[in-house]
């Protein structure tokens, strides 16, 4: 039964993750054709008014896209120079409370960002050149932020029930980076 929803679970998150992740491309696609578009009429007569803050809002875009995917195939750095001397159960142990403690920090940084954009929408702030209102980033990111949060929750489910014995290597296997 906990495999049943683990699995479902992972492949629903795993396609939300990865079309989230596209969405996040084609902003940091359409960052680099600014930058690129930016310099060459910046050699010829004069660059875009504004470039930098269309590539600031795309890059921010970007960023917060990137996050759950990356979470999801444990992208993140770790240091397990002692963890290494531990067994494989004990390591998910770990990765369970070291999970759980990046939740809260992330669920911080949710609430923040969710902070900032109603702040930005209620103080009307827009970019300086091309007024552009920033709330619409927010509202992005604070939907990115929200879905990363789930994937934390998630891998914390996933590393107990690893740490159990529940989950095992022949039934899950961990798709990582690197």
């Amino acid at each position: 039964m906990l495999l049943n929803i683990q699995s479902g679970t992972r492949v629903f998150l795993e396609k939300i993750c990865l079309w989230l992740a596209y969405l996040g491309g084609i902003a940091m696609c359409c960052s680099i054709l600014i930058i690129v578009t930016s310099i060459s009429l910046g050699i010829v007569s004069s660059p875009i008014l504004g470039d930098s803050e269309l590539v600031e809002l795309m890059i921010g875009i970007t960023i917060f896209t990137f996050l759950p995917y990356c979470h999801l195939h444990n992208g993140n750095i770790v240091v397990d120079f002692f963890a290494r001397l531990f067994p494989p159960r004990a390591n998910d142990a770990l990765d369970a409370v070291m999970n759980a403690g990046f939740a809260l920090v992330a669920g911080f940084i949710t609430v923040q960002t969710m902070s900032g954009g109603l702040s930005s929408y209620s103080r009307d702030w827009h970019s300086m050149f091309l007024q552009i209102p920033k709330w619409p980033v927010y509202m992005m990111g604070s939907i990115a932020l929200v879905l990363w949060l789930f994937v934390i929750i998630f891998t914390v489910f996933e590393a107990i029930l690893r740490a159990c014995g529940i989950l095992t290597p022949e039934t899950h296997e961990l798709a990582e980076f690197g």
